[in-house]
C-alpha cells in the first residue's frame, strides 16, 4: 500500500507540528509519527515556560515572534525573576530581557517564603509566562488533521529517493512525498543517515526534572518563575507545587530519556540553593532530551547535499515558546509564502536559521 502527497514531515514533536499546522492549509501533506502518540519525548516533557531571554539571540527572537500565537488563551502570563549574587551573573539577562531590576526587598515580596541566602540582585522578566503545553499541541494537531492525515506508529525502514520522490517504508505500508521534511528530534541525525543524508552533528543531552511540594506555610501558587541567572537551576509554579530542575546537561544518544538517582538528588540540591530551604518533598521526576546544533540555534532550511530535503531540528528545549514562530518560518520556505511579519519584526531571517551555517566551519560540540 503506497500513499502520495505533496510533503512528507517526520517528527510528531513541536517542531514537527508546528510546521504541519502553518502549512496543511496550503499544501498536502502527512504528518508521520514513530511513537504510538504525538510529543512522547522531549516536546511532552517541557517545564513549559516562556522565558524570552533563554537560549541565546536567535531562540529570543523566535520565541518573542511566537507570542501572538500563543497568547491569549495559550499563555499564562507570570514574570521570570532571575536572581544572582553577581552583577556579571545579570549582564545577559539584562541585555535581551524585558523588565526591571529588583532588590532583595522586593524579591521577598514576590515570593513570600523565599530564603535566597547570598541572594541579593534580582531583574524580572516582565513578559514571561506559563504555556499550556497539553492545549498548545491539541490546538496544532487539529490545525493538521483539518487539511491532512497524521500518521502514529509508522516506524520507517528504509528512506529513500526514487524517481524525484521520497518513500517512507516500514513493514505495512509505504508514504511517498515530493518533499520530505525532518522534524525527528534527538533522531534527526540518524533519520537523515538512513534517507542517504549528510548529518547536522547534532548533540542530545538529559535534563531532569522534579515535582516537589513546598514547606509548610509556603504558598508558590503566586510566585513568580524563579531561575538562577547563571543557569544552574529554575523552578515554576505548577499549582500547589513547583517543578525544579538543576539544568544539568549530560551527553546522550537518542533515546527513551529516563532520569536516575543522581540527577534527581542535584535537581533537589539545586531547588535548596535556589530557595534557601531544605523542606521541600519531591513527589515526581522525569527527563527528556535537548538537541542542539553545534552553535546552538534552531535549524530550518533546505539540505544542501539532498534534493527536497528540508531541515527542522536542533530547538535544544526551546520548542514549546519558539516552535510556533519557527513552523511558520519553515512552512514559508517551503511553500514559497512572504516571510512572516513578526519574523520581520524580530530582524529573523531565513539565513541565520539556514543548515548552510553549519557547513562553512568544522562541526563540534559547544
Amino acid at each position: 500500500m503506497q500513499d502520495r502527497f505533496e510533503f512528507l514531515i517526520l517528527g510528531g514533536g513541536l517542531a514537527g507540528l508546528a510546521v504541519a499546522a502553518a502549512l496543511a492549509p496550503h499544501r498536502r501533506l502527512c504528518l508521520v509519527e514513530r511513537e504510538a502518540w504525538l510529543c512522547r519525548h522531549a516536546s511532552g516533557r517541557a517545564a513549559a515556560m516562556f522565558i524570552p531571554t533563554y537560549g541565546g539571540p536567535v531562540v529570543s527572537r523566535l520565541a518573542r515572534a511566537s507570542r501572538g500565537l500563543l497568547a491569549p488563551d495559550l499563555l499564562e502570563p507570570r514574570a521570570a525573576l532571575h536572581l544572582a549574587s553577581e552583577e556579571t551573573d545579570l549582564a545577559a539577562v539584562q541585555q535581551w530581557g524585558r523588565g526591571r531590576r529588583i532588590d532583595a526587598a522586593e524579591i521577598a515580596k514576590l515570593a513570600p517564603g523565599l530564603r535566597a541566602g547570598t541572594t541579593t540582585l534580582g531583574f524580572l522578566e516582565t513578559d514571561a509566562g506559563l504555556i499550556d503545553l497539553a492545549g498548545l499541541v491539541d490546538r496544532l494537531r487539529r490545525a493538521v488533521l483539518r487539511h491532512g492525515p497524521i500518521v502514529t506508529g509508522f516506524e520507517a525502514e528504509t528512506i529513500e529517493r526514487r524517481q524525484g520522490c521520497w518513500r517512507l517504508r516500514s513493514a505495512e505500508r509505504t508514504l511517498a512525498g515530493a518533499v520530505l521534511v525532518n522534524a525527528a528530534g534527538p533522531w534527526a541525525d540518524e533519520t537523515a543517515r538512513l534517507a542517504g543524508v549528510q548529518p547536522l552533528g547534532l548533540q542530545s543531552y538529559r535534563r531532569t526534572l522534579i515535582e516537589a511540594a513546598p514547606p509548610p506555610a509556603v504558598e508558590v501558587r503566586t510566585w513568580p518563575i524563579l531561575k538562577q541567572a547563571n543557569g544552574q537551576g529554575y523552578l515554576r509554579p505548577a499549582g500547589d507545587a513547583v517543578w525544579a530542575s538543576a539544568c544539568e546537561e549530560t551527553p546522550s544518544p537518542p533515546c527513551d530519556a529516563q532520569s536516575d538517582p543522581l540527577s534527581v538528588a542535584l535537581a533537589c540540591e539545586s531547588l535548596n540553593d535556589l530557595t534557601g530551604r531544605t523542606e521541600w518533598t519531591p513527589t515526581a521526576h522525569w527527563a527528556g532530551l535537548r538537541s542542539f546544533a553545534a552553535d546552538r540555534d534552531p535549524v530550518a532550511g533546505w539540505a544542501t547535499d539532498a534534493a527536497d530535503y528540508f531541515w527542522i531540528a536542533g530547538l535544544g528545549g526551546s520548542g514549546v515558546q519558539s516552535a510556533p514562530a519557527l513552523g511558520q518560518a519553515a512552512a514559508a520556505m517551503l511553500g514559497g509564502a512572504p516571510w512572516p511579519e513578526a519574523l520581520v519584526a524580530e530582524d529573523l531571517t531565513a539565513a541565520l536559521l539556514s543548515p548552510q551555517r553549519l557547513r562553512r566551519a568544522p562541526i563540534g560540540d559547544q
